[in-house]
């Protein structure tokens, strides 16, 4: 019985340091996180993804130089789905001038290329099925788009499906400038 009371307090002293150092470690993580590396006015996050057909790769530094529209999607993403022929269609208007690249993320593979097939989408495709672009580049839902201007600037950046064609010609439009 005498030592009952100390083996309580020492228990009851090591969570407490439990919880404490977790708290720690928290705030830690929340203190030193950048902002993502993605934003308006920041360059271009480079990235290096296979083509969801495997056959090749596309890696943005290979684009800098002309204005890019880098779309984040998945195939059980309803919006995407909404989505996807109206940026098929802006990608053929502007394919002479504008690289469109569409990002799956947290996919399969197999899906993602019956997505593609449906909508008939012609632009890049990357594949991204682990998400590792999802948290450096801040992605917060999908779909998500950002618009880089001919320097490799971000001019623009789309959070939510894009459902209205002269809104995207005018944001497409800024990276033309």
């Amino acid at each position: 019985m005498t030592w009952t009371r100390p083996l309580k307090a020492a228990g009851q002293l090591g969570a407490l340091a439990l919880v404490l150092g977790l708290l720690g470690l928290l705030v830690w993580k929340i203190a030193s996180d950048d902002a993502p590396v993605a934003s308006v006015g920041q360059p271009v996050p480079r990235f290096d993804l296979p083509t969801l057909s495997g056959d090749g790769r596309v890696a943005v530094a290979d684009h800098v130089g002309t204005p890019m529209v880098i779309n984040f999607w998945a195939t059980w993403c309803v919006p995407c789905r909404t989505e996807a022929p109206l940026l098929e269609r802006a990608a053929k208007r502007y394919a002479d001038r504008v690289v469109f690249i569409g990002v799956d993320v947290r996919d399969f593979n197999g899906d993602a290329k019956d997505f593609v097939a449906e909508h008939g989408l012609t632009y890049l495709i990357a594949y991204d099925g682990p998400a590792k672009l999802w948290e450096p580049w801040g992605i917060t839902g999908l779909p998500e788009t950002f618009f880089v201007d001919r320097d490799g600037t971000i001019v623009g950046h789309q959070v939510g499906e894009i459902t209205d064609e002269a809104e995207l010609d005018e944001a497409i439009r800024k990276t033309l400038s």
